[in-house]
């Protein structure tokens, strides 16, 4: 957010909450598989939760 801005940084989070979703989605991508599903879809509810503005204070500054 430093760098590009909070608009910026909030277009970032929705373009990879969506290459998230279907990634997982999709069982030819390696995301899909046991060994990253797991991490994508942390990945991606964290990514929601600052999206969201419901962030625990400290985390993604």
């Amino acid at each position: 957010m430093a760098r590009d801005g909070e608009l910026a940084a909030r277009q970032w989070v929705a373009r990879t909450l969506a290459i998230y979703r279907r990634a997982v989605l999709v069982p030819a991508h390696f995301a899909s598989t046991p060994e990253y599903r797991r991490k994508f879809i942390l990945s991606y509810l964290s990514f929601r939760r600052w999206l969201s503005g419901n962030v625990p204070r400290g985390m993604w500054t």
